[in-house]
This record gives structure tokens, C-alpha cells and sequence, in this order.
């Protein structure tokens, strides 16, 4: 039983976790691009000679280059989370720098993981931005606020040994409290958890662009035309700059309108805020905070009557007794590529490499009663629209339309909606018109070269399935 102050040093939290070579340790990604504590973290592991371990993150980032240097050198020979950026490229060429496959879980997948034991954490490093020397912690106050601990808290739960890292220690108790102290065996103070103008965008803006404007003005059209806006509905809100315009436009429809939307989750913006003080949406789950502004609101409105933090296992986990994802109305994602049977890639380039995670796209395309995909039909000179997504990552069975710059499609196997917008004033078209259209600009992509002995990484489905494969892509000669 602990009974005084967990302060330690970072050697001897670890120390007194009971880390040996070959376990499993996990982070957070809330700090995304502004994070300092993995490199910080890994690099003491490596000084204290550590080898084989898997690393289990919600996510990495370009800020986490030097994983590699611990990939190279042995320190960490397996990955289970996302990889944006550096990493993902470098495992995408070299493969077996990794004892085994990358695994890409959902975040509700990944959830339903740390809880069944089919991804056991023998050690959280855990970022908080506030905390006091007993372990309770958030991450709304402090010089690194970040926003709710929506990610940390399942791997509080589930973890052997927990490690509080922060950068702001305070007196006990903590004002606000995600993660308490009973699931906590050490506490860390650093000079930085991370950098506030990365861990947060204070610029976070509407695309200016035309065609992802009337992109984003045409989803909201759909989501009209379908009966969509209506008292008591529930949508999720996403931080891109098209996603961004989708959420104001919708607010601006929801105010024109005069109705009120049950709820919103999902990442919080401004945006999001701004239709709740309009009177259009009664509570917003939080999962996390995209920039300034959402992490001010929850911090200065006490949480419960208009907010609460949206854990990942809440938010989405298939393994639990109820999610949020399941009350959906309408939810609007992108992707990098959308094929003619509806399939969605968000894991990987056209030319193969593994550049991105899953997030909730999974979980809330198979969650909302409408799921819509928003993306131009090129990107730069690559047509996204083709007749076979590279890699799987939603299954078109749970897509319910696609929305680009050239126009809409419906699933045919929705003849519900197809119906109901029938006679409609929307820019429909079919899949295989859009894929044309992108053709017709780009000609016919060609198949991205890949070595299939060698795999890179394993995209899981729900159930823990595995969805579709990731190959070594060959240098280019």
C-alpha cells in the first residue's frame, strides 16, 4: 500500500516498475506532434540497457524520429500503435527491423485490446499536464495542457505498473482529476511534457480552397436532404481543414434550421463550441482537443453539465457493454484512397508505405446510422478514386456515401437513402463516374511496387481480425 509521496526520478520509476527486456510499454498521443515524453522516456530506457521491447503507443508522430535510433539499435523490436510520418516510412522499406509486424488497431480496437490482455502493458508512461505527488492528474491545466486524458485513462486501467510524467506538479489534491491515484505507482517531474504551439494548433482553420469548400457545403446538403437535421440527432466532428468547414457549415444549417442536436464526440475544435453556445447541441463528448480554444472551454466550464471526457473504451471499444459510436447519427471522415466497392484507406499512401493510423474511422464508420467519406477525387496527380483501394482499412459495407469535388455517390446497397434524395437537387453520380473522372485527369494508377514475402504491418478490423495486409515497398530503381 502506498502511503507517501510517489515523487521519483525517471531511472527509478522504472526501476521500481519491474522493467525487464522483452515487455511491453504504452503512451498516449494527446501531445501529438509537441510530444517530449516518448523520446525522453526511451531514451533513459536505452541508457539503462533495455532491449526487445514492444513499444505500444495510441499513436507516433514526425516528433518521435528518434524511435528509430531505438529500432536500429535494439532497444525496440516491435511496434502496436500508428505510425504518422518518419517511422511508418522507414518500417515500410525495412520491415524487418521489426521482430514481427506492426499492428494498427482502431482506437475502440485498441481499447478492447489492454482490457481482454491480447495487448498486455506491463508499463504506462502516462503525460499529464497537471499533477500532484499522489498520482492524480489531468491534462487541462499546466503550461502543456493538452486537453482530456481520453487515451491514458483505459491504459491506467489496464496497465501492471503506471507512471505519471509532468512537467507541472502541484499541491494535493489536483483541481481536476482523470487519472487517480489508485491506479498510479510513480510519479515523474520533467522540465517539458511537450511544445504548446505543437501539442495544439492555435491556427486551426477552414480550408480556403473552392473545391473543398463546396465539397464540405455539399455533404452538409446530403445530410439535409437525407432528414438528417433534426432535434435529438448526434454527429461526430472531425480537425481537417475540410472537416472543419463541414462542422460550420452544419452548425450554420443546425442555427437556420432551429434545431438542437443531442450531442457531439469526437475531436473538439472551436467550431464545435461555437454551435453549443448557439443553442445547437446540448452536450459534446470529448475525446480530444485540436486546439486552444476547446482546451480553455473545458478547462473553464466545470465538466458534467455541458462536457465530459470520451475514453477510448467509451467511445468505441467492441469489448465493452455500450458505445458512443453506436448513437451516431451522421459522422464525416476522409481518406487517402476510396475504391468502387466503397472500401476506404486511411493507412497508406498510393505507393504503399505505411504513413497513418486508423483513429476512430473503424469504429465510427461501423457506429453511425450514416457514414460519409469527403475527399477530392486527385490528390496532386494521384486519382483517390480507383477501382482498388492499396490498402483496407474500412470496409465498404459500412460506408454509406462518398462526397468529392465531381460529385456524390450513394451505396447502391443503401436504397433507403437512394430513395429519399431521389429527385433531390444534389450532384449525384456512381463510384465508378467518379473513378472515370479521376482516370480521365491521371490515367489508370499503376499498382504500387511492393515485395509481398515481406510483411510491414497488419491492419486489424473490430473484432481483432485482421482486415488487410502491409507490404515492404521496393526502392524505386
Amino acid at each position: 500500500m502506498y502511503t507517501g509521496s510517489k515523487l521519483v526520478s525517471l531511472e527509478e520509476a522504472i526501476r521500481r516498475a519491474g522493467l525487464k527486456d522483452g515487455m511491453t510499454i504504452s503512451f498516449h498521443h494527446q501531445l501529438r506532434d509537441g510530444d517530449n515524453v516518448v523520446n525522453t522516456v526511451l531514451e533513459t530506457i536505452a541508457g539503462m540497457g533495455f532491449k526487445g521491447l514492444r513499444l505500444a503507443p495510441t499513436a507516433l508522430f514526425p516528433a518521435h524520429k528518434p524511435v528509430l535510433d531505438h529500432v536500429k539499435s535494439g532497444v525496440v523490436n516491435r511496434i502496436e500503435g500508428s505510425m504518422n510520418g518518419p517511422i511508418g516510412s522507414y518500417v515500410s522499406y525495412n520491415p524487418d527491423a521489426l521482430a514481427s509486424p506492426a499492428v494498427l488497431r482502431s482506437h475502440g480496437r485498441r481499447a478492447a485490446a489492454l482490457a481482454s490482455g491480447e495487448l498486455p502493458v506491463d508499463v504506462a508512461f502516462v503525460a499529464a499536464s497537471q499533477t500532484d505527488e499522489y498520482g492524480n492528474c489531468n491534462g487541462i491545466w499546466g503550461k502543456s495542457a493538452f486537453g482530456p486524458m481520453a487515451f491514458s485513462y483505459v491504459d491506467s486501467l489496464y496497465a501492471r505498473n503506471v507512471i505519471i510524467v509532468s512537467d507541472n506538479i502541484c499541491a494535493h489534491p489536483t483541481h481536476k482529476q482523470e487519472v487517480h491515484e489508485d491506479r498510479v505507482d510513480s510519479v515523474v517531474q520533467v522540465d517539458c511534457i511537450g511544445d504548446p504551439d505543437k501539442i495544439v494548433s492555435g491556427t486551426l482553420s477552414i480550408t480556403t480552397e473552392p473545391d473543398r469548400l463546396r465539397i464540405a457545403q455539399d455533404v452538409v446538403d446530403l445530410i439535409d436532404a437525407l432528414g438528417i437535421i433534426k432535434d435529438g440527432f448526434g454527429f461526430q466532428s472531425g480537425a481537417g481543414g475540410m472537416s472543419l468547414a463541414a462542422t460550420k457549415f452544419l452548425g450554420d444549417r443546425i442555427i437556420e434550421k432551429g434545431v438542437v442536436a443531442d450531442f457531439c464526440i469526437g475531436g473538439t475544435t472551436k467550431y464545435v463550441f461555437d454551435i453549443y453556445r448557439q443553442g445547437g447541441v446540448k452536450y459534446i463528448y470529448v475525446g480530444q482537443s485540436f486546439d486552444f480554444a476547446s482546451v480553455e472551454f473545458c478547462r473553464d466550464n466545470p465538466e458534467g453539465g455541458v462536457w465530459s471526457t470520451l475514453t477510448a473504451a467509451h467511445y468505441a471499444s467492441p469489448g465493452g457493454k455500450g458505445r458512443a459510436v453506436d448513437h451516431l447519427d451522421v459522422v464525416f471522415l476522409g481518406g487517402t484512397e476510396v475504391d468502387v466497392n466503397f472500401n476506404v484507406n486511411v493507412n497508406t499512401h498510393s505507393d504503399g508505405q505505411l504513413l497513418h493510423g486508423i483513429g476512430g474511422h473503424q469504429d465510427t464508420a461501423a457506429g453511425a446510422a450514416f457514414t460519409v467519406i469527403l475527399t477530392t477525387i486527385l490528390r496532386k496527380t494521384n486519382p483517390i478514386r480507383r477501382d482498388r483501394v492499396t490498402t483496407i482499412t474500412t470496409p465498404g459495407d459500412v460506408v454509406d456515401a462518398v462526397v468529392t469535388d465531381q460529385g456524390m455517390a450513394i451505396n447502391p446497397r443503401r436504397k433507403d437513402l437512394l430513395e429519399k434524395v431521389e429527385g433531390k437537387d444534389l450532384p449525384l453520380a456512381t463510384i465508378e463516374e467518379l473513378r472515370d473522372r479521376a482516370y480521365e485527369s491521371t490515367g489508370t494508377p499503376t499498382p504500387p511496387r511492393v515485395d509481398r514475402s515481406k510483411i510491414v504491418g497488419l491492419i486489424h478490423w473490430l473484432d481483432g481480425t485482421v482486415m488487410d495486409t502491409v507490404f515492404k515497398v521496393e526502392e524505386e530503381k
